[in-house]
């Protein structure tokens, strides 16, 4: 005969939960989902990155040139809204390569020396918000502008969704001759490398400045390579295939080499040391090579927020006003660089 025999230990009842601990736990659950299948997708396509240069490496070559020059799409914000709204807004012409290209143009202010914005890779005119009103109020008229491919401006030779530091430069310079002398270049990030670009090719400018400014192309695009999972070889291949297109070789675009191989005007580098996409070491690199150059650290700032910080901006504008008590034929001559600076 069977028996079932029943516990005489009682089953104490559960504790109740308190109101939001629920819910707290299915957020901490959810994010550890969403790191573990982020860490499983990086891993797949670095996977797939692999596979491609052993197995296909000329179509892997081409899908990493198509990635290197797609500049990504800013969002416009509310603030960099209104400061185009503010603006007047003209068009300037790159020429040279086939059909004219429209760069678009905003201006601001009517006195004092010209200082010409120039965004980085997929930025816009717009995000230069805060450093206009702050050279606006220390009396100098700003312009900044769209480069091809960016912004309101014309698509550029391959396409609306293709550029590169050479279409970047000549925009540059398209503007600076349209708007007249420009006092300083403000440049961030690889827009300081186009900046570059442009004074190799005789860009007129009395001083730049650089904001979390790559130093070098190629090793950039290493470290993107790197990251993929793209071999070596392959990304040779594709930079030998793009020197075809872009008429000059990937050595041209480093920038430390361009203060050491011919005359720079002075130039502030002003790099944040948790600088996520773009190495403190690259503006520590460029600051050492350029004569007349200053290098300032910030502490916290990241990569963009450096161009809303208004001890930056007070940095900036000091800078270029002492620009104007530099004889002009001095600015061009090789001086001995000056101290770094943190902040």
């Amino acid at each position: 005969m069977s028996q079932v025999l029943s516990s005489s230990t009682q089953t104490r009842p559960a504790r109740a939960s308190a109101p939001g601990e629920t819910a707290s736990n299915r957020r901490r659950a959810g994010a550890t989902l969403s790191r573990l299948a982020g860490a499983i997708s990086h891993a797949s396509r670095r996977l797939s990155w692999q596979a491609g240069s052993l197995i296909f490496p000329v179509a892997t070559s081409r899908a990493l040139e198509r990635l290197w020059f797609s500049p990504p799409r800013a969002r416009s914000t509310p603030d960099g809204l209104r400061l185009l709204d503010s603006a007047r807004a003209e068009w300037a012409l790159v020429t040279g390569q086939g059909a004219s290209r429209r760069v678009r143009v905003y201006r601001w202010g009517s006195k004092g020396p010209v200082v010409l914005l120039a965004h980085g890779w997929g930025g816009e005119a717009g995000q230069w918000h805060a450093v206009v009103s702050g050279l606006l109020a220390a009396g100098m008229r700003v312009v900044a502008f769209d480069a091809l491919s960016h912004g309101a401006s014309d698509a550029g030779a391959r396409g609306q969704d293709q550029s590169s530091i050479i279409e970047m430069a000549r925009s540059l310079l398209a503007v600076a001759w349209h708007v007249g002398p420009v006092h300083a270049v403000v440049a961030h990030s690889m827009g300081g490398a186009a900046t570059a670009h442009a004074i190799r090719e005789g860009l007129p400018v009395r001083g730049v400045v650089m904001l979390g400014s790559p130093a070098d192309m190629h090793s950039a695009c290493s470290t993107l390579a790197w990251q993929l999972g793209v071999a070596p070889h392959v990304q040779a291949r594709m930079e030998r295939r793009s020197e075809q297109w872009l008429g000059t070789q990937w050595s041209t675009f480093n920038v430390p080499d361009v203060g050491r191989t011919r005359p720079v005007p002075p130039a502030l580098v002003i790099h944040d040391r948790e600088d996520k996409e773009v190495r403190w070491e690259d503006g520590a690199a460029i600051a050492g090579a350029w004569p007349a150059a200053r290098l300032v650290t910030t502490q916290g700032l990241g990569h963009r927020r450096i161009l809303r910080d208004a001890t930056v901006i007070g940095h900036i504008a000091g800078f270029v006003n002492d620009l104007q008590a530099i004889p002009p034929v001095h600015r061009m001559t090789s001086a001995r660089t000056s101290p770094a600076t943190t902040i």
